[in-house]
């Protein structure tokens, strides 16, 4: 997998659906070609994992986190309300309604690539996200020179 990059427009169906861009989809490896891990995100949108990146992420949760307490913790927030789901023949994800609700999702939805994962945003809500960090944004990428 080479990563996830850039956005696209989407559009939730009555049934939870939307359609998964091929452009992510062609990123995918073999081995999470159709089966994705749905989890809710801090930023009040879905964090969608490749089966693989989810793993490595769970493992890396386990290293940084003090006890079994402290990684029950985080799990089970994380889990609660999501999931592994398929892509569907044609090319359709289904959106757990608990995580439709958490993220506010109706109608028109954005997915975003961020390198080993996907998000699934309320458009309103990531243009307020990238409005209120602009000034962090522009700080960093001038202390990085990018």
């Amino acid at each position: 997998m080479d990563g996830f990059w850039g956005s696209v427009k989407s559009t939730l169906d009555s049934k939870g659906r939307i359609n998964f861009p091929a452009k992510f989809r062609k990123s995918l490896s073999d081995e999470d070609r159709d089966s994705l891990m749905l989890v809710r995100s801090v930023d009040k949108c879905i964090s969608v994992y490749p089966l693989s990146s989810w793993r490595s992420k769970v493992d890396l949760i386990r290293s940084k986190v003090n006890s079994e307490r402290e990684f029950g913790i985080v799990s089970r927030r994380l889990m609660y309300q999501g999931g592994e789901q398929k892509i569907d023949k044609q090319g359709r994800l289904n959106l757990p309604s608990e995580l439709i609700e958490y993220a506010q999702l109706n109608g028109e939805v954005l997915i975003v690539g961020y390198e080993n994962k996907i998000e699934i945003w309320n458009p309103d809500r990531y243009r307020e996200f990238v409005e209120t960090t602009e000034a962090d944004f522009l700080k960093i990428s001038r202390e990085l020179d990018i």
